[in-house]
């Protein structure tokens, strides 16, 4: 499994457990004469000014001040002590100059399928910001459905720690929660992606997906979860990115997900549908449950649900049988209804209520009662 180390992300500060801050504190005054010449020997007076080393040393700074982890590395380094050990004991850390810190982190940095899952998160209803002033890019997270917002958070947290925002549940009051700049880096370094890259129109799967079938599933999650819509026969993901649509019609083909593009243009130009189809539904369904019991931040939500009562339409031994005609018109006779609220009413694909509904008109029993709106409303 990839990692990343502390040291590898960019522009660090930390605080350490005060136990290992005490200890590289005794061991500096028991191998070195003074603390100058500790300083002397191991810092250039340009990186870190004499005055300020002294008060990186102060117990009650290093507890309430976060501190460049190159400051710590350096020590730790000088005394013979391993990075990892640094890395163990850190509390806390966040970007330089920021406000957001991440809390009880888990370093080192699994790359796991949750990685994977968010970085197409960050495509899908993702948003990249690039600040000016030499500060360090970070993804946001369009979503307005609190639930998926909310896991989006947990999914950050599960693979890098707790995050604490500056302003206290920032997540369930904004619908644009964001990875804070120290762990977006993670990102950029692991895909070797650039902000560009994280565009949705010109986005793409990076090879290494691929070469597992977890990842790839937790990646089309993903943009079900973004981009996706459930019928009660298939699931479709609509792009802008005829790549971005091909690199998920291979996913689906590796993990035998009936499935197919379609090509379509118009006005706004390229607009492509990738259609999964009831088979392909099935085993996407089944393969998500297992990979659901693995990671349970990995969670399909509402739209898992309606996967899951799709397969009780889909299986229903009525669907067609032809007095659903009379029980629709008895419906219909009590209440003005649409396609939709219909097959919800009673447990039918909207196929098979259209059909139902076509016969009824053209037998005279009901009419159309209202048509400005998307969904048509029906009754006597």
């Amino acid at each position: 499994m990839d990692e990343f180390n502390i040291w590898d992300l960019e522009r660090v500060n930390v605080k350490v457990n005060k136990k290992f801050f005490n200890k590289l504190v005794r061991e500096i005054d028991s191998k070195f004469k003074s603390r100058r010449d500790f300083y002397n020997q191991t810092f250039d007076s340009k990186f870190l000014p004499f005055s300020t080393f002294r008060n990186f040393l102060k117990i009650s700074h290093a507890s309430n001040f976060f501190i460049p982890l190159e400051f710590y590395l350096k020590i730790v380094e000088e005394l013979d002590i391993s990075k990892e050990e640094l890395q163990s004991n850190v509390t806390s850390y966040k970007t330089a100059g920021g406000v957001n810190f991440i809390e009880k982190p888990i370093l080192p940095i699994k790359i796991t399928p949750v990685f994977d899952m968010l970085f197409a998160h960050h495509i899908g209803d993702g948003t990249v910001i690039n600040p000016k002033k030499g500060r360090l890019p970070y993804f946001g997270y369009k979503q307005f459905n609190e639930f998926y917002r909310i896991a989006y958070v947990k999914k950050l947290e599960s693979v890098f720690g707790n995050i604490n925002y500056f302003k206290k549940n920032y997540f369930l009051s904004s619908k644009n929660p964001y990875s804070p700049p120290v762990i977006s880096t993670s990102f950029f370094k692991y895909y070797d992606y650039n902000v560009y890259d994280f565009l949705s129109d010109r986005a793409r799967i990076p090879d290494i997906i691929f070469q597992d079938k977890d990842r790839m599933l937790a990646v089309l999650i993903a943009f079900i979860i973004d981009e996706g819509h459930i019928d009660s026969t298939l699931i479709n993901i609509r792009v802008k990115n005829k790549g971005l649509i091909e690199d998920l019609k291979r996913i689906c083909d590796i993990l035998e997900y009936a499935s197919k593009i379609a090509y379509r243009k118009n006005y706004e130009g390229s607009i492509d549908t990738l259609y999964i189809f009831r088979d392909g539904m099935e085993r996407l369904y089944r393969d998500y449950i297992n990979l659901n019991k693995k990671y349970s931040v990995i969670d399909l939500g509402i739209k898992g649900e309606k996967i899951r009562k799709s397969f009780e339409i889909i299986h229903r031994s009525i669907q067609n049988i032809e007095g659903n005609t009379d029980l629709i018109f008895n419906i219909l006779k009590k209440e003005q209804l649409s396609v939709n609220q219909l097959a919800v009413r009673i447990n039918m694909t909207r196929q098979g209520i259209r059909y139902h509904i076509h016969n009824l008109l053209k037998r005279g029993k009901i009419k159309l009662i209202d048509n400005k709106s998307l969904n048509w409303i029906y009754g006597v």
